[in-house]
């Protein structure tokens, strides 16, 4: 089925357009079964349809840039499927040869990697940094709203786009270092809505003082009025596109820090943990400070610390309909500034990072803030030792 020469009408036709010749080769649609040839430029994808005789043709079909298609990817449970998906329009969807298939893939997808690291790296990449990778995402905002988005890894930090103009790639929402990465967790899957989800965790304290280096002080953080918080969640469109991006996240704060970040992969039945939060080791009444489409508030809530990681809370002690799992704890958060607290109040204010959300805290005291964080950083430190050991 495959067509490898390289006719002179493509050739010449390429460069007409100023395009080099790449790749051609000879699908079907899955669908209709009919014939349909790929040709792949220097700078865009050209679909023909067997009704058009590559010899035969004077002028090229409308390309589709490299920047407006997400992925290439072969079916996991049929490897003779290929699904071209673009964006913000259907799939490509062809079937062929496995082995055609298979390097269908592989070169598209390094035309879409070439494409983006150029034009990242002549807009918002600068100096020393390197691209390394991008992944066409749906995010989840804190009021639960799916929004699209493009994440793009350099060797030093990590943007959030948004996608609507491909063509001129010039601004980020926001960065953030590689350095003050604290979590990444993945999981848990739902193949029905094809929602492969990762959480990423930031230390907002950790960007701050790396973002105060001379190197990066005259650095841009982002488009005017975005927020930047310390939790975000991502669906990707593929269980394999979320495990590269995640793996490599692993592996460039390793390469940066010289340690290992934790990270975390979730199932299904990932949640059983919460029916038996196991032994309390420190309880009692905080303020819980709070924000969202409402406002901000602040309201006395009554909070457990659980043996098993979990954080327990609610209005009292027999209405404790809240349940999340620490994953660590911190003086701040994204939302420090907004709650406008005074210099004294800073002092007994603390922010608790879980699996799910950001949780704010007002101590009576700076000492009792010293003992609930204590009993947090020992329990995350007992439950990490066990996993290790």
């Amino acid at each position: 089925m495959a067509q490898h020469q390289t006719p002179r009408q493509a050739e010449s036709l390429l460069k007409e357009v100023g395009e080099e010749f790449i790749y051609m080769s000879t699908f079907q649609y899955q669908d209709s079964k009919r014939h349909v040839l790929l040709l792949l430029g220097s700078e865009n994808l050209y679909v023909i349809s067997d009704e058009e005789n590559i010899e035969e043709l004077y002028e090229l079909p409308t390309p589709i840039s490299y920047l407006h298609i997400d992925c290439a990817e072969e079916d996991p449970r049929n490897l003779s499927n290929l699904s071209i998906n673009l964006s913000g329009k259907p799939a490509i969807r062809i079937l062929g040869e496995e082995l055609d298939v298979s390097e269908a893939v592989v070169v598209i997808n390094a035309l879409i990697k070439d494409i983006w690291q150029r034009a990242c790296e002549t807009s918002f990449i600068e100096g020393r940094e390197i691209y390394q990778f991008h992944a066409v995402v749906r995010k989840i905002n804190r009021r639960n709203k799916i929004q699209g988005r493009v994440i793009v890894v350099s060797n030093q930090w990590f943007y959030n786009l948004d996608p609507i103009d491909r063509d001129e790639i010039e601004d980020f929402k926001w960065s953030l270092p590689i350095g003050s990465l604290l979590r990444v967790a993945a999981g848990p899957d739902d193949e029905k809505t094809e929602s492969y989800p990762a959480t990423i965790h930031f230390d907002l304290n950790v960007a701050r003082d790396i973002m105060k280096q001379r190197t990066f002080r005259d650095r841009k953080k982002g488009t005017k009025g975005s927020s930047v918080n310390d939790k975000h969640q991502f669906l990707f469109s593929s269980a394999s596109a979320r495990d590269r991006c995640t793996m490599a996240l692993l592996a460039l704060y390793h390469t940066q820090m010289h340690k290992k970040l934790l990270f975390e992969r979730s199932s299904a039945s990932g949640n059983r943990r919460k029916s038996d939060p196991g032994v309390v080791r420190k309880e009692g009444i905080l303020k819980k400070y709070t924000r969202g489409i409402l406002g901000k508030g602040r309201h006395p809530r009554f909070v457990q610390i659980h043996s098993t990681g979990m954080i327990g809370w609610g209005k009292d002690k027999d209405k404790r309909d809240q349940l999340e799992m620490i994953v660590g704890v911190s003086d701040g958060g994204a939302a420090l500034d907004a709650f406008k607290l005074t210099e004294e109040e800073n002092k007994r204010f603390f922010c608790v990072l879980t699996s799910g959300k950001s949780l704010y805290f007002l101590c009576g005291s700076e000492n009792e803030k010293e003992d609930w964080t204590s009993c947090i950083k020992n329990v995350i430190a007992v439950i990490s030792h066990a996993k290790t050991t």
